[in-house]
């Protein structure tokens, strides 16, 4: 077997856990309408909103690959339906949209995430492929990765292969010196291992294996496990 040269790490719920970090950001964002344009917070709450970013999905499904374009224009229908001109409600919605994401990337890593992502970076490459819109810059990780591709870079999602073979033309190595870190049983570790990857499933919410789905032999409970696991993986 050859060498691994290249470890691929999700980002959302694999480096740390998102769903707060989104509820966090929608109330901010929230907020942010509320004490500067009341009259279209009247109109743009939250079922208002799942309304339109429903209808705009289907509509289009192609907004599936690129969150930040569905909440932005989701923003700007909110704000013209309540009855603000076209431009306004676009520069409006860029406005609101930018307060959402940088709540969106104040994140609190599970235990060990930083040291193990510096540990290995001084022996792999690290890329990180993820169908979010994390901003690894305004986290503060993006120099412990040699590249980030995500759905909105490559234009589609995981499953899908795109990203895992953008990943091995971005590091130059063959699929079986790659291993992804994942915590989604379909769109990380299975797309993964279709693709020829290693995958280790990151379990640090505890979910249950997919019934319909064989039975994976690498998972982790915690990312400290994860450079013990490699060892064994590339040995």
């Amino acid at each position: 077997m050859a060498a691994l040269k290249l470890i691929t790490f999700d980002l959302d719920n694999t480096l740390w856990p998102v769903d707060e970090v989104i509820r966090r950001a929608d109330r901010r964002c929230a907020d942010w309408i509320a004490e500067r344009y009341p009259e279209a917070a009247a109109h743009m709450n939250r079922a208002t909103m799942i309304r339109i970013r429903d209808q705009l999905l289907r509509d289009k499904p192609g907004y599936v690959h690129n969150l930040t374009t569905l909440r932005r224009d989701a923003l700007a229908q909110g704000f013209r339906e309540a009855g603000y001109c076209t431009n306004e409600a676009a520069k409006l919605a860029d406005q609101s949209f930018r307060v959402f994401h940088d709540a969106r990337n104040e994140v609190v890593f599970f235990p060990g995430a930083l040291e193990v992502l510096e540990m290995l970076a001084d022996s792999y490459q690290l890329g990180a492929l993820s169908n979010g819109n994390a901003d690894l810059k305004k986290i503060g990780i993006h120099e412990l990765f040699d590249f980030h591709h995500s759905a909105e870079s490559v234009g589609r999602r995981k499953p899908e292969p795109d990203m895992f073979l953008a990943a091995l033309k971005s590091a130059g190595v063959s699929a079986n010196q790659a291993v992804h870190v994942g915590d989604h049983p379909e769109e990380d570790i299975q797309a993964a291992r279709l693709q020829g990857f290693h995958a280790v499933w990151a379990n640090l919410l505890d979910q249950s294996w997919p019934d319909h789905l064989d039975q994976h032999p690498h998972r982790i409970h915690n990312l400290h496990e994860l450079s013990d696991l490699l060892t064994m993986i590339d040995g």
